[in-house]
């Protein structure tokens, strides 16, 4: 029953923003945005994406530290995340597909609690170099931000300065907040202490963590050029400040607003982060789309890999 309703809220959150949407763009400039894509950069889109899955595969194959998985290869890890894209489109939020890698590589290697920590560490990762990515653009433009809040927020010293130290700082916050309940936990439940206990392997693999944050670069700047790309098959150049801000915190929103695989969430973030700096309704919906679907062609490989059992 939980599961049928974690289903519904997806596709109610989806279906709803969808209709806020599209109910206020206008169809015809719409559809004419979608028809003047630049079909050139296609290609490319398509491969940054596919780099994007490969390099995180390397990375996830360096977070598997016990010696006994090393037979555990990046081909296998890599058909994983394609299949993982694919179960993206049916479970709550872009992470959904983790819980399924986390699956397969735990039956793989007889180990669940070190497929997880190892998933985890994979995606915490990314979270981390995609919030550092942010603060670059977000420096330049934080006045600019600051500038959107309420004038309630902005006459008031005390509530701008809480606005900013939450805003460089509350992933951190959050992040140790659960490690501690992490800590916690551990001693009272023995699923949690093996899972705990398998994270704090990495404290002392620097040299596996170098490599994974390392790899964590290159993972988060293709998906933001991935996507700032689309915007140029537009014939939109966006600023490059707001681009490494505004893509960050829309993949980091995907991962916890319940939704399918960020549909209507990612939609309309666009639409409000991208219209702040002149980019109309119509045409961030036309690049969110183009995206959605540049993915559900990637992720359809996935569902090839899935029913020739590659996730064995």
């Amino acid at each position: 029953m939980k599961k049928y309703s974690n289903l519904f809220l997806k596709v109610l959150i989806s279906v709803s923003l969808f209709y806020v949407l599209f109910s206020g763009i206008d169809k015809d400039s719409f559809f004419k945005n979608i028809s003047l894509l630049d079909l050139r950069y296609v290609p490319v889109i398509i491969l940054l994406i596919v780099l994007n899955y490969i390099f995180s595969s390397i990375r996830w194959k360096a977070l598997l530290v016990d010696p006994k998985y090393k037979n555990i290869s990046i081909k296998y890890l890599t058909s994983l995340y394609f299949i993982g894209s694919f179960f993206n489109n049916f479970m709550p939020t872009s992470m959904g597909g983790d819980v399924f890698k986390i699956y397969a590589l735990g039956k793989k290697i007889k180990d669940t609690a070190n497929a997880f920590s190892a998933t985890f560490m994979e995606r915490f990762s990314g979270m981390v170099v995609l919030v550092l990515l942010s603060y670059f653009g977000l420096v330049k433009t934080l006045d600019f931000w600051l500038l959107q809040l309420p004038q309630v927020i902005r006459s008031n010293s005390f509530l701008t300065l809480t606005f900013e130290v939450l805003l460089f700082g509350g992933f951190w916050i959050i992040s140790v907040l659960v490690f501690l309940s992490l800590s916690f936990l551990s001693k009272k439940f023995n699923v949690i202490k093996k899972v705990y206990e398998a994270l704090l392997v990495y404290k002392n693999e620097k040299r596996i963590l170098l490599i994974a944050f390392s790899t964590s670069i290159i993972v988060q700047l293709l998906s933001i050029f991935t996507q700032y790309l689309i915007f140029s098959a537009l014939g939109i150049t966006l600023p490059l400040n707001h681009a490494l801000f505004i893509f960050p915190v829309i993949t980091l929103a995907g991962f916890f607003i319940p939704s399918l695989n960020g549909l209507g969430v990612q939609d309309a973030l666009y639409v409000q982060f991208f219209g702040l700096v002149g980019v109309s309704r119509e045409l961030a919906i036309s690049a969110s789309i183009i995206y959605h679907l540049s993915r559900l062609f990637i992720s359809l490989v996935g569902g090839i890999l899935y029913a020739m059992g590659k996730d064995k």
